[in-house]
């Protein structure tokens, strides 16, 4: 489990001095997606296999947390 962790931790991580920043601005343009999704009907939704509450669930976390990560992290609890 603790190798499984550090190669997450070692995979999302950006080299370099700009890690926090890289991280913002990767999160950013990935909220813009979420507007996208927004903007799609219901069924379309479901088809992809996503609810507008996990839009809204994702749209509330800080520009720090990575949206894709948090939806996969979810999706393997359920």
């Amino acid at each position: 489990m603790r190798n499984y962790v550090l190669s997450e931790a070692q995979s999302r991580e950006a080299y370099g001095r700009l890690t926090i920043v890289a991280r913002v601005l990767r999160n950013w343009r990935n909220r813009k997606d979420l507007k996208k999704l927004r903007a799609m009907d219901d069924h379309m939704l479901l088809d992809m296999g996503i609810t507008r509450d996990e839009i809204a669930r994702l749209s509330r976390l800080p520009l720090t947390a990575d949206v894709e990560w948090e939806r996969d992290r979810l999706e393997r609890l359920r």
